[in-house]
């Protein structure tokens, strides 16, 4: 009889076990509810029940279905809001659109999660540590975020070349972005490096200005689809070369002169005079700030398990190129954005954290408030007259930012540039350039790139950065003029 009810016990333990493996959830993921204990939240600030690190398709998705669950939703949008969308200009795959123009992709997914309560800072976060619940975000601008759950959204960062002159030139005749950029090679020879989609768009997105678009292709033919090849037969000042490798970026003591080619298939080397390289040969997502907190993929993207946003950490998913190695679509990426948000208001379910636990923290103002949007105008001076008497004469040094409404990263920028002179107009002059407004001043100062900062001190520009800068970079930046 004990034999018997012994190899019943065993039986029904067996269909058990059985029956468990072909449901949803794994036994490897369940939660360890004494590392997710609801209780050690209520004497935390700063609380973010649901934190969305970056504001492209796949964060702006996430933020979209976490704010519409009823959960307090934050947005962290990064050094380039709206991510690399905004960068692009005619889409013609966006579902439920023939065309529409990348920003505007952007525009409308933001308003759609606000609408649903989302909130949005402008900050990066630059170090994570998910070895403790809740997690702890630190952000550029030194702030300590405690987040219930994560979704990284963080995208990818435009690929460089490695080769002598590439850095040396970067915002003089280099760069990779057409869209910001094109309006100042008007009648010059430029050349694309890369061969898939992107390369394409570059050059079309140049054809309005440049008189000649040379698209440098390292093998033979181009990964581009067969449409984007099809639309770059429309214009005639485009052409493509093949089996060419840029070796060298050439140039004189203010910009680009040229290139050195090397042929790899007839094993000979040339100089191609140009005065514009546009990069588009990849991108490399943006994982560094996770250190070792993450389970990565050999190519560095986020590893998630098979099917779903969920990353190697309990409770932080990811979603969009940062962990799409394979498709890299703005519509995958905002489905996947979507799952994540899905998978992190079931992650907030499952511990326990319901909207009688928010309203408690809501009340005794435990969580993040983004900062308030300042009301402060940085003087902006468009005649060279004017800019020659406040920015260089005078007795104070100067910051000047060269900005412009098409260019999506300048008008990212400009909120933090507005801070930071706000903080720091007692010791130093702060002014905006509008590049469509200024031409002499973009001229007499050699300016071929948007943004860029110019720094004055006593009459002379004594230090030039052409790139997007986040609030701390531009208070050292200030710092070092006043020392």
């Amino acid at each position: 009889m004990r034999k018997q009810r012994l190899v019943w016990v065993l039986g029904i333990f067996n269909i058990i076990l059985l029956c468990s493996s072909c449901t949803d959830t794994n036994t490897d993921t369940l939660l360890d509810m004494r590392f997710y204990d609801i209780n050690k939240i209520y004497n935390l600030e700063n609380i973010a029940p649901i934190a969305i690190l970056g504001s492209g398709p796949a964060g702006e998705c996430a933020a979209l279905y976490g704010g519409r669950a009823g959960f307090d939703t934050l947005v962290l949008e990064g050094t380039t809001p709206g991510g690399l969308l905004t960068q692009t200009t005619l889409v013609e795959n966006w579902p439920g659109s023939t065309e529409i123009q990348g920003p505007k992709i952007i525009v409308n997914l933001k308003e759609q999660s606000g609408k649903w309560g989302a909130k949005f800072e402008l900050d990066t976060v630059e170090k994570v540590d998910f070895n403790q619940w809740p997690f702890k975000l630190y952000t550029a601008d030194g702030k300590k975020i405690n987040a219930l759950t994560v979704v990284l959204a963080t995208g990818a960062t435009p690929r460089y070349l490695g080769i002598p002159g590439e850095q040396e030139f970067w915002g003089r005749g280099v760069t990779t972005c057409a869209v910001c950029d094109a309006p100042f090679y008007k009648d010059e020879d430029v050349v694309v490096v890369g061969g898939g989609d992107s390369a394409a768009e570059e050059a079309m997105q140049l054809a309005p200005y440049a008189k000649n678009i040379t698209i440098l292709v390292r093998k033979d033919h181009m990964r581009a689809s067969a449409a984007m090849q099809t639309r770059l037969q429309e214009y005639s000042q485009i052409s493509v070369r093949y089996n060419v490798e840029v070796k060298e970026v050439l140039g004189d003591e203010m910009q680009v002169t040229g290139v050195t080619l090397y042929n790899n298939k007839n094993d000979t080397t040339e100089h191609m005079p140009i005065s514009g390289v546009f990069l588009a040969i990849g991108h490399i997502p943006n994982t560094k700030f996770l250190g070792d907190a993450i389970k990565l993929t050999n190519h560095g993207h986020i590893h998630l398990a098979d099917r779903t946003q969920e990353t190697s950490v309990q409770g932080v998913f990811a979603a969009g190129d940062v962990a799409d190695a394979r498709y890299r679509q703005a519509g995958v990426s905002a489905g996947h954005g979507i799952s994540a948000g899905l998978d992190a208001t079931f992650f907030l379910n499952e511990i326990g954290f319901n909207q009688d636990v928010q309203t408690k923290l809501k009340d005794e103002y435990r969580l993040y408030t983004p900062t308030a949007e300042s009301d402060y105008k940085v003087l902006e001076i468009n005649d060279l007259e004017e800019f020659k008497r406040v920015v260089v004469e005078s007795d104070k040094p100067a910051i000047v930012d060269f900005y412009a409404d098409w260019c999506p990263t300048c008008m990212q920028m400009l909120p933090a540039f507005t801070a930071v002179a706000q903080d720091m107009e007692d010791k130093i002059t702060f002014v905006k350039v509008d590049a469509d407004q200024a031409k002499e001043i973009i001229k007499t100062y050699k300016v071929a790139k948007v943004p860029a900062l110019l720094a004055f001190k006593d009459g002379d520009v004594v230090e030039r950065h052409a790139k997007t800068m986040t609030k701390r970079e531009l208070y050292a930046f200030g710092e070092s003029l006043i020392k």
